[in-house]
C-alpha cells in the first residue's frame, strides 16, 4: 500500500464516507474531505467530519499505518495539532494528541482491493509509459493531459529562471541573456552557460562594440577558452588573447575554468565554441531587448532578424580556436533558432508574467508554442509510436514533461490518462 494511493481515494471520494466506524467503536461521518495539501503541513485542510453525531472541523491526515504519526515526526510539530480525524491504511498504534487519542478511521477493510491490485499492476509494469498497453485513448484525456503538462513545463521553466537569477531578479537584460544562454548550451553545456551569463559584464560589452572581435575576445575570454594550451594559436586567436589580456586587466573581468566546457559527443555545430561566436555575434547586433515581449508575430520576426545576421568570417572555417575546417555556414540554424524560442524565449517570457504580473505574457508564449513545429527527440517519438503524435511545440513540450515528471515517477494517480485507464478497467461499486 502506498500513502500516494490513498490520497487518490480520499481525494476523489471513492470510499463510502458516510456511517463508518473508527478504531474505537465511534461512527463517523465525512461531510467535505478537505482541501489537498501539496506542501508541508497535514495533508488535507479544512475538512469537516461527524464523530457520534457532533461536528468537528479541522485537518486530515493520511498514513500507511497509524504509527507513521511518530516515523514522521508529528508529534513534534503543531501544525498537527488542528488534526481531527486520523485516516490510515492499518491501525497498529494509538496517537496521542493533546493527552487524548486521535480520533482513527481505518480503511483496510474498505478499500476496494481489486482497484487496488489493478493499479499496483499498470504502476508495477517494467514500461517507460506504464499505460502504454491501454493506447490508444480517448483523444480529448490525452489533450487534457497535455494542457495540464505544458502549463506546469511552463511555470516550472519560468521560475528556475528567477533561481538562476540569484539576486538580479529585476534586471531583465541578464534574465534574457540567461534565457538564450541556457538554449545554447542544451544539456551537456546549461549550467556553464549559465555561469558564463551570469560573468559577462554588458555595461563593458556596450563599450566594445565598435568591433566584433573584440566582443569575441571578452566572450571566449571569460569563458576561459582563451587559455586552452590544448588549443593551437593561430594569428587570429592570438589577437583573441592580446585583446583579452589587456581587456582583462582594464576592467578586471573574471574568468572561467576552461574544463566546465564540454566537446565529447557533440556534433561540431553544436560546439560550445561555435556557440559563443554566434553569441558574439548576438551581442554585437543586439541590445538584448524585445519591442513588444506580448505579442508572439513580433517576437520570432524580431529575433530572426537577430539571430540570422553573420558572425565573423573566421567561423566559417573552424569549429574550434586554432584548428581550421572545411568551410560551412556558421549561422544559427532555424531548428537552433526555435529551440531558442522554446527553450529560452518562453521561460523568459514566464518570468516577466511573475516579475510584472501582467498574464499577457501567457497568450503569447502560448501563441509562440502553437505556431512552433514540435521537437523531435526520443520522448516524442516514443509518444509517436504511441499513436499520440505532437502537432505543434505546445504539445511535444506536453509530451516532454509528461514522461519525464509523470511517467518516470510512476505519477498515475495525479495523471488524467492514468486516472481514465485505472476508472476504465475497475469500476466501483
Amino acid at each position: 500500500m502506498q500513502e500516494e494511493y490513498l490520497h487518490y481515494l480520499w481525494r476523489l471520494k471513492r470510499l463510502p464516507l458516510h456511517n463508518l466506524t473508527l478504531t474505537d467503536g465511534r461512527t463517523v461521518e465525512v461531510h467535505n474531505t478537505g482541501w489537498y495539501n501539496l506542501d508541508a503541513g497535514p495533508d488535507f485542510f479544512n475538512g469537516t467530519v461527524s464523530l457520534d453525531g457532533m461536528r468537528w472541523s479541522g485537518n486530515i491526515e493520511l498514513h500507511v499505518k497509524s504509527s507513521d504519526w511518530y516515523v514522521h515526526n508529528h508529534h513534534h510539530d503543531k501544525a498537527y495539532e488542528n488534526v481531527v480525524l486520523h485516516v490510515v491504511y492499518e491501525h497498529d498504534k494509538e496517537v496521542i494528541v493533546n493527552g487524548e487519542k486521535l480520533p482513527t478511521l481505518e480503511l483496510k477493510d474498505i478499500i476496494d482491493i481489486n482497484h487496488w491490485r489493478n493499479y499496483d499492476r499498470i504502476t508495477s509494469r517494467p514500461y517507460e509509459i506504464a499505460c502504454s498497453a491501454e493506447m490508444p485513448i480517448d483523444n480529448f484525456i490525452i489533450e487534457q493531459q497535455l494542457s495540464v503538462s505544458l502549463f506546469q513545463r511552463l511555470e516550472r521553466k519560468g521560475m528556475e529562471l528567477v533561481n538562476f537569477l540569484r539576486d538580479d531578479q529585476h534586471d531583465k537584460k541578464k534574465a534574457l541573456l540567461i534565457a538564450v544562454l541556457q538554449s545554447f548550451g542544451g544539456r551537456a553545456n546549461k549550467l556553464p552557460m549559465i555561469e558564463l551569463a551570469h560573468i559577462i559584464p554588458l555595461r563593458i560589452i556596450a563599450k566594445e562594440k565598435w568591433s566584433i572581435e573584440r566582443i569575441e575576445s571578452i566572450v571566449f575570454g571569460c569563458a576561459g577558452m582563451l587559455n586552452n594550451k590544448k588549443n593551437r594559436c593561430d594569428q587570429y586567436t592570438k589577437q583573441l588573447k592580446i585583446d583579452w589580456n589587456h581587456l582583462k586587466l582594464k576592467y578586471n573581468l573574471p574568468e572561467m575554468n576552461v574544463s566546465s566546457w564540454k566537446f565529447s559527443g557533440m556534433r561540431p555545430y553544436s560546439f560550445p565554441s561555435i556557440r559563443l561566436a554566434q553569441l558574439s555575434a548576438l551581442l554585437y547586433h543586439w541590445n538584448l531587448s524585445l519591442s513588444d515581449p506580448t505579442d508572439a508575430e513580433i517576437i520570432v520576426a524580431e529575433l530572426n532578424s537577430k539571430f540570422q545576421l553573420p558572425v565573423s568570417k573566421y567561423w566559417e572555417n573552424h569549429f574550434v580556436l586554432g584548428s581550421e575546417s572545411n568551410p560551412h555556414n556558421a549561422k544559427i540554424s532555424s531548428n537552433t533558432f526555435n529551440l531558442v524560442l522554446i527553450n529560452g524565449i518562453v521561460p523568459y517570457l514566464i518570468y516577466l508574467k511573475h516579475l510584472e504580473h501582467n498574464f499577457e505574457y501567457s497568450d503569447a508564449v502560448i501563441n509562440l508554442l502553437e505556431h512552433l513545429p514540435p521537437e523531435s527527440n526520443n520522448i516524442t517519438k516514443k509518444w509517436s509510436n504511441l499513436g499520440i503524435k505532437p502537432k505543434n511545440a505546445a504539445e511535444s513540450q506536453g509530451m516532454i514533461e509528461l514522461k519525464n515528471e509523470f511517467c518516470n515517477f510512476k505519477k498515475c494517480l495525479s495523471c488524467k490518462i492514468g486516472h481514465h485507464v485505472l476508472e476504465t478497467e475497475v469500476e466501483y461499486s
